[in-house]
């Protein structure tokens, strides 16, 4: 059986590359929604799913699961399920979508 060729990988943007792969970069700027934002809507346009699931999750993890849970009416355990290793990262839009609206606030 032949090989089939494979495509090459979609080169990431210069801003989320710096991003996300500098160390120094965590808290701060996961802190700074419009960063995060603009971050995720980058991902998304570059189908770029690997940076988008780890900018979430840092912005997750970075801030308050109560506060977070009330400002966009997700449940904790919904929150914690998304930033957990073990379970699969398969956010509903209807998440996504509550999450983007408390980024835009």
């Amino acid at each position: 059986m032949a090989k089939t060729k494979t495509s090459k990988k979609q080169k990431k943007s210069e801003k989320i590359s710096s991003f996300v792969r500098h160390e120094a970069s965590t808290s701060k700027e996961l802190a700074d929604k419009k960063i995060v934002r603009e971050i995720l809507i980058d991902a998304l346009t570059n189908n770029d799913m690997d940076t988008f699931q780890d900018v979430l999750v840092g912005y997750i993890r970075t801030s308050s699961k109560m506060a977070l849970s009330r400002k966009t009416q997700l449940g904790r355990t919904t929150l914690y399920d998304l930033i957990d290793p073990d379970k699969p990262f398969n956010p509903t839009l209807d998440t996504i979508g509550k999450i983007f609206e408390e980024l835009a606030a």
